[in-house]
């Protein structure tokens, strides 16, 4: 197969177009939205994977966004450690993100909610799956859904899916009106994030990633590295950003691709960073908006996306850069990025 003709090199490609798609799937049942979170005092979100690494971006957004204290917790803690995680005598809104709608621990955690009576927003892209059928509200997000292993598309529609949510619920008029721009915007950014991520990814001498993000940004960068272990089969982690310096810097050599994913609110801190793991002899990817352009320039490769948004809604447009870096990593391994080893479209480990 040529470079081209693998179905993750098209899901990443199309991700623009399918959030035009979802845009209206999402606002169309805005009342549905402020009605599942009237009275919440807390929101718990979860997922396996993607869904947890997208779950750490929304529940930071969502508390910043709203007020509403929320967090993230991987799915299987809901059922086997629940007193660690649920709030007694707490009005709480559970959202479950699971692209399949049937993972195993998703469907264990939603289980839970419901025998305690905590109400669900279940985020999916499976019309007929149990997390479809099952949550209080479900969005199906079907725009997004991918014939790849991997996940691409059906990532950043969760972002989005979760951004919106918040804008939704805290009457937010201009967060909605930028989230509405992000398919247009991310077009013309396209190509650049093809040709940064291929060139990255063709680059043999890297063996070690690191991806690091403050804040929201650290759901991302889990994100990150998640696609890097799945589609190239080589090492790599990702941690807060300023923490990476408490011990895993001193991994850092000229093999190791450090990729930060810079806010506007902590830049400057964000920049030194930058500054220090150059200095330390790692290779470095500063993912910025405009106001990084300094940081940047430090880089030895960045992009840097000068659109007017703020840095929430512009985080998801960093995506298809990483995404086409692990797709050209793992073809210069010679491996298939629409099938890793020893992974299915989703996880079931139910016993029969």
């Amino acid at each position: 197969m040529t470079s081209t003709e693998f179905h993750s090199y098209a899901e990443i490609a199309s991700q623009p177009e399918t959030w035009a798609d979802l845009l209206p799937l999402v606002l169309e049942r805005a009342a549905d939205i402020r009605r599942a979170f009237a009275g919440v005092e807390s929101a718990l979100f979860t997922g396996c994977g993607s869904g947890l690494n997208a779950s750490t971006f929304g529940a930071a957004v969502v508390q910043e966004k709203t007020g509403i204290p929320a967090r993230a917790v991987p799915a299987a803690d809901i059922y086997l450690f629940p007193e660690s995680v649920l709030l007694a005598g707490r009005h709480e809104l559970a959202v479950l993100s699971s692209r399949s709608g049937e993972t195993t621990e998703v469907h264990k955690a939603l289980d839970t909610f419901r025998e305690r009576g905590v109400r669900t927003i279940g985020i999916t892209c499976t019309a007929d799956s149990s997390l479809a059928r099952e949550s209080d509200l479900a969005f199906v997000l079907t725009p997004v859904v991918e014939q790849a292993v991997i996940t691409s598309r059906s990532f950043t529609g969760m972002l989005l899916v979760m951004q919106l949510l918040a804008a939704v619920v805290a009457g937010d008029d201009a967060s909605l009106a930028e989230l509405r721009r992000l398919p247009e915007v991310c077009g013309p950014y396209m190509q650049a994030c093809h040709d940064l991520g291929r060139q990255m990814g063709e680059r043999t001498g890297i063996t070690r990633y690191a991806f690091v993000g403050n804040g929201p940004f650290y759901g991302i960068a889990r994100e990150g590295q998640l696609k890097v272990k799945e589609m190239a089969l080589l090492p790599a982690d990702s941690y807060p950003m300023l923490d990476f310096r408490h011990g895993p810097q001193s991994n850092v050599d000229g093999q190791m691709l450090i990729t930060a994913f810079l806010s506007d609110s902590a830049y400057d801190d964000e920049a030194q960073f930058l500054g220090d793991m150059k200095a330390l002899g790692g290779i470095t990817l500063a993912l910025s908006g405009g106001s990084g352009r300094a940081a940047a320039k430090s880089a030895d490769y960045a992009l840097a996306i000068d659109d007017g948004l703020s840095q929430y809604a512009r985080a998801m447009l960093y995506m298809p850069a990483v995404q086409y870096m692990a797709y050209y990593r793992a073809l210069s391994r010679d491996l298939n990025p629409d099938r890793p080893r020893n992974l299915d479209y989703w996880i079931d480990t139910t016993v029969d």
